[in-house]
């Protein structure tokens, strides 16, 4: 008998109400100290990764156009210019001697064109029209034909005549006395490399 009561008396001790089972609310346990920290030290890692990405895109695009922004504000050759391979040809629509030609090339920042490749020389042929225009090329007497900058002339193209100044006609290139009147050609670079040069390094 004594033995039923005590069975019973442990029945009631462990005997839990559905009640307080139904209403129970489920205590998380605390979390780890360093896990903030550890979420935090992740972001951060993200946030630099993102921003070097950024950065090393910004560089690499800046390195393969070469493009300075002030670039972009200014027009490569002035008006009445013509641009080609970075540089600015002016055509005149006057006839003067040669030693005035090259005058008023200086006074426009420019000197009579030198003739540095065949395509430039192809590209003012065609653009010159049917009149001839004086180049920055001649020769003392009985001396090498050299440029305005003092450099001489490495006999690319044939010059024809027996002058002292050059110039270009529809067959190419002929020579004349200074005297003579035609048109010109005056070049200079482009601004985008007049910017370069004057640029610090």
């Amino acid at each position: 008998m004594e033995d039923k009561m005590h069975s019973a008396d442990n029945i009631e001790k462990d005997f839990v109400p559905t009640e307080l089972i139904k209403n129970s609310v489920y205590c998380p346990s605390k979390r780890h100290p360093g896990e903030p920290i550890l979420k935090l030290h992740v972001v951060l890692i993200l946030c630099l990764t993102f921003t070097v990405c950024v950065l090393v895109t910004f560089f690499v695009t800046r390195a393969i156009f070469h493009q300075n922004p002030s670039e972009c504000l200014v027009p490569a050759c002035p008006e009445y210019w013509i641009g080609f391979q970075r540089k600015c040809f002016y055509f005149s629509d006057d006839t003067k001697n040669w030693t005035f030609s090259q005058r008023f090339c200086n006074s426009q920042g420019a000197d009579l064109v030198q003739v540095e490749t065949l395509q430039e020389l192809d590209f003012l042929l065609r653009y010159k029209g049917p009149y001839d225009h004086w180049i920055g090329l001649s020769r003392e007497e009985g001396q090498l034909w050299k440029w305005i900058n003092g450099t001489e002339w490495n006999s690319s193209f044939p010059i024809k005549g027996g002058g002292e100044c050059a110039y270009l006609n529809d067959k190419g290139a002929s020579s004349a006395r200074h005297y003579s009147e035609r048109k010109w050609i005056c070049s200079k670079p482009d601004m985008y490399i007049q910017m370069r040069r004057q640029s610090p390094k």
